[in-house]
């Protein structure tokens, strides 16, 4: 159980009702489109919890929503949460930075990648100004100071419980903010990458 994911095979009618009375019941599901499927349904690894524990893990995905998470082998939570905030600050190296600027902000169990506005100096089009309001606007230094300001963001969290695992889910998605797609996949794609490497040194 994914949010817009699309999954397969059959699921008992037992499960399917148990699930739709659930996610009546959730604030997890408002707004959320999520499909249910033989593999959401057949324990995913957390077979040794309680089928309530279970459905509360699956419906933790849709907060945010979830768009990462992976089992940690070779590493411990703590130390993983030491790596992931010394990760996250290398997007803010030359070189290295994302299509989207970033700012770095610890957090608890982890780090808060949050994606940045840029200054383009030039005024939105479905905006219309006064002739005071194009002038205030036209100034030297009007344009760098609307710049910098947070426009969503990354949650990278190391948790133990009901697993050893790390999520990445998005925060700070007021109305209005859009979905930074390239800048989510670099950081997705790098993130996963590091950390197999990471526990194919540890093992």
């Amino acid at each position: 159980m994914t949010a817009g994911d699309s999954l397969g095979g059959e699921v008992p009618i037992s499960t399917t009702a148990a699930v739709l009375a659930s996610s009546l019941r959730r604030a997890e599901t408002i707004n959320a489109t999520f499909s249910l499927g033989a593999a959401s349904a057949g324990g995913g690894g957390l077979a040794a919890v309680s089928d309530a524990a279970y459905w509360d893990d699956q419906f933790l995905k849709l907060a945010g929503p979830e768009v990462y998470r992976r089992p940690l082998d070779g590493l411990g939570v703590d130390e993983t949460v030491t790596w992931l905030r010394e990760w996250a600050r290398r997007f803010l190296r030359p070189g290295q930075q994302l299509t989207t600027p970033v700012a770095v902000e610890d957090a608890r169990g982890g780090v808060l990648l949050r994606f940045l506005t840029r200054a383009t100096g030039y005024a939105d089009f479905d905006v219309s100004e006064s002739k005071e309001e194009k002038w205030a606007n036209a100034k030297p230094g009007v344009a760098e100071s609307k710049a910098g300001k947070p426009d969503g963001a990354l949650l990278l969290i190391a948790e133990s419980e009901p697993s050893a695992r790390v999520r990445v889910v998005r925060a700070e998605m007021e109305e209005g903010v859009v979905v930074k797609e390239m800048s989510e996949e670099a950081v997705l794609r790098r993130l996963d990458k590091d950390l197999t490497e990471l526990d194919r040194r540890r093992r």
